[in-house]
C-alpha cells in the first residue's frame, strides 16, 4: 500500500537541496546515481536579474562542493502544459547518499539558499536512485522529460509494479526514447509534495518527443496510470537553456 511520503515543510525552514556538473550524466553507469530534481516557481517580483542570479550561483556549485558528480538545468519547454507553474528545473547528481549529505549542510548550499529564498515563490525536490536505465549515457544536448507521480492513497502494490513495468517496457517500443531511468523518491527533506515516483526521458529533439507522446505505447501507459494518479507533473528542458 503506497503512504504518503512526508508532507512539503516550510520552504523558509528547509536547506534547499541543489547541485551541478559537467554533464557527464550516466544514464547507463553500471552503479546506480543518486539523483536530485529541484523545481522552482519564482516570485512576480522576482526580475530577471534576480533569476539569472541564481540560476548562476547555483551552477558555481560543482566547483564548490566535489561531491556533486552531475548537474543541468533548464527551463521548461514542455507542450503538455503540466509544470504546474515551475519554471526551472536543476538535477544534481551524487555517487551515493555521503555526497548528498555533505552537500545539503555545505556552506556554500546555506549561502545559495539565503540568496535563492526571497526570490523563491515555490520549490520541490525528488530524489532517486537511477533504475533500470536504458539508452545513451551521453544526455547533454538532449531534450529531458522529467515525470513526477503522486498516487492516490490506496493505490495497491499490484498496480504500483504493473505502472513501473510499463513505463520501463516504454524504450523498447519507443526508439525515439534515447535514454531512460525512474526511482522513488528518497529525499530527506520532505519537500516532494507528495510525489513519489520520477521518470527521466531522454529524446534526441522535439520531433522524437512528438512521435512519443501520441505513440500507442505511451497512450496504453497513460491508460494504466491515469486511474491512479492523484496528480502528475511533466517538465522538459535542454541543459543550460
Amino acid at each position: 500500500m503506497l503512504t504518503r511520503l512526508l508532507l512539503l515543510t516550510s520552504i523558509l525552514a528547509m536547506t534547499f537541496g541543489c547541485s551541478s556538473s559537467t554533464d557527464s550524466e550516466s544514464a547507463s553507469s553500471e552503479a546506480p546515481l543518486l539523483r536530485h530534481v529541484v523545481l522552482f516557481k519564482f516570485k512576480d517580483s522576482a526580475t530577471q536579474a534576480d533569476v539569472d542570479a541564481i540560476v548562476k550561483a547555483f551552477g558555481e556549485l560543482p566547483s564548490k562542493i566535489p561531491e556533486i558528480v552531475g548537474y543541468q538545468w533548464g527551463t521548461d519547454v514542455s507542450i503538455e502544459g503540466k509544470a504546474n507553474g515551475f519554471t526551472h528545473c536543476f538535477l544534481v547528481t551524487f555517487a551515493d547518499e555521503a555526497g548528498r549529505a555533505t552537500y545539503l549542510p555545505h556552506p556554500a548550499h546555506k549561502t545559495f539558499v539565503e540568496a535563492l529564498l526571497p526570490s523563491l515563490d515555490k520549490g520541490t525536490v525528488v530524489d532517486f536512485w537511477s533504475t533500470d536505465a536504458q539508452g545513451t549515457s551521453d544526455t547533454d544536448g538532449k531534450l529531458r522529460h522529467v515525470v513526477l507521480f503522486d498516487f492516490k492513497d490506496g493505490t495497491t502494490e499490484e498496480s504500483l509494479n504493473a505502472i513501473e513495468t510499463k513505463f520501463t517496457s516504454l524504450p523498447g517500443d519507443i526508439p525515439e526514447i534515447a535514454a531512460y531511468e525512474w526511482g522513488t523518491n528518497n529525499s530527506p527533506e520532505g519537500l516532494d509534495d507528495g510525489y513519489s515516483h520520477c521518470f527521466l526521458v531522454s529524446f534526441n529533439d522535439e520531433a522524437g518527443r512528438g512521435v512519443y507522446i501520441p505513440h500507442p505505447s505511451h497512450k496504453e501507459f497513460g491508460g494504466v496510470v491515469r486511474p491512479n494518479v492523484e496528480k502528475v507533473l511533466v517538465f522538459d528542458f535542454y541543459n543550460g537553456k
